[in-house]
């Protein structure tokens, strides 16, 4: 493993000359095993065993093995859909036989002399592709108010779910957005103003893309989420970040899960498989005068947040460049207590009152608590007529 040792003077807690020894493990490719063959996965401060399926789902992210790639042991080209086939051909200008032309893509491979298609070319071209992958699906959700409500409490207007091939995915839910959101009239690159979703097309459109693209298709448990909300649009995908990619170099670095379908995607017109659709969402949403996107990484998903309300635009003013993962965990739950906005800002705890008690003062928020020191005070959101 890559890594620097440094050893630094220092005193210790009896005044005596001591020594730190600081060691730093850079960012690897590829995943390392123990001596006795387990893997493990630093999340926060806690060393995370890994089982034999999140271990190789790890290398999926690394890009030591794709599992796009991989033959679908129960398919057969009888799977594939011949219109799209034919229409993938065309998008192509293949001049080779049909099955060299896919197989030169990775969307055919051969088991025992027989053309089988693999997962990319199933997800990408098959009739029905949840057959095989259940989950592989987009669902829409449309909430009234700004939380998620439960039970009795409720508050989903409208929950789509879209199959088919990715493509059909991908139209699908542009169609569906485009009616759900509300829209705002902006002046365009053409220099004429027209009528337009609030929160840009071109970035979310691009977020979905990215979200079916480089989702975790091995990861069989989830499916790809869209959430409608009055204040936000959130855009959800199973699988952490791939490769070297992190929240903090996403607009610069470019790494494929999925290289397969990310390709066969791009010649179909849908992303061009540059690299530089994540810095699109960010110019689209400066363009409109909205914060910019959020990128939040749990511990099984990616999440991009678009906040369109135009509170969260004044919040972020407010504070330092930077403060996106502030602005949307209190456009997202209403509220934040000192703890989390000591990590969600990344300063000390005095800069963190002193921001807070800043938004205080610009009616941005209201202090809900018995005392200065109250344990259990937090900040939130001013509720309308409150």
């Amino acid at each position: 493993m890559r890594h620097t040792f440094e050893t630094l003077d220092s005193t210790n807690r009896r005044g005596v000359a001591d020594h730190l020894v600081v060691i730093e493990v850079e960012a690897s490719e590829r995943v390392h095993e123990s001596a006795s063959g387990d893997t493990f996965l630093r999340i926060g401060d806690e060393n995370r065993k890994l089982g034999p399926f999140m271990a190789q789902e790890l290398r999926y992210d690394k890009g030591e093995s794709t599992f796009d790639g991989r033959a679908q042991p129960d398919a057969t080209t009888a799977d594939l859909d011949d219109e799209r086939v034919d229409a993938y051909l065309a998008a192509i200008r293949a001049t080779d036989r049909p099955d060299a032309a896919l197989r030169a893509r990775g969307l055919l491979v051969d088991q025992k002399g027989t053309p089988t298609p693999t997962v990319a070319s199933l997800l990408v071209l098959g009739r029905d592709p949840q057959i095989h992958f259940a989950e592989a699906y987009v669902r829409l959700l449309r909430y009234r108010g700004s939380t998620r409500e439960t039970g009795a409490r409720s508050n989903v207007i409208q929950d789509v779910r879209l199959a088919g091939p990715i493509p059909d995915q991908i139209d699908a839910a542009r169609r569906r957005l485009r009616r759900w959101l509300p829209s705002a009239i902006r002046l365009g690159r053409g220099g004429r103003f027209g009528r337009e979703t609030f929160v840009p097309e071109p970035a979310w459109l691009e977020a979905i893309v990215n979200a079916t693209i480089h989702r975790s298709y091995a990861a069989g448990g989830d499916h790809t989420r869209v959430e409608l909300f009055d204040d936000r649009l959130e855009i959800e995908s199973p699988g952490r970040l791939p490769g070297l990619v992190r929240v903090d170099n996403i607009r610069h670095t470019r790494f494929a899960r999925n290289p397969r379908i990310a390709r066969a995607v791009a010649d179909l017109g849908y992303g061009r498989e540059l690299g530089e659709g994540v810095n699109r969402m960010y110019e689209e949403m400066g363009r409109a005068g909205l914060p910019e996107p959020v990128f939040v990484q749990t511990p099984a998903s990616v999440r991009v947040t678009f906040l369109a309300d135009p509170i969260s635009a004044r919040i972020l003013a407010a504070l330092p460049r930077g403060s996106e993962r502030f602005v949307e965990h209190v456009n997202r739950t209403g509220r934040v207590t000192t703890t989390e906005a000591i990590e969600l800002l990344g300063v000390s705890r005095p800069t963190a009152i002193r921001h807070l008690q800043h938004l205080v003062d610009a009616g941005l928020l209201e202090a809900v608590r018995k005392s200065p020191n109250d344990p259990r005070g937090y900040w939130r959101t001013i509720v309308e007529g409150s």
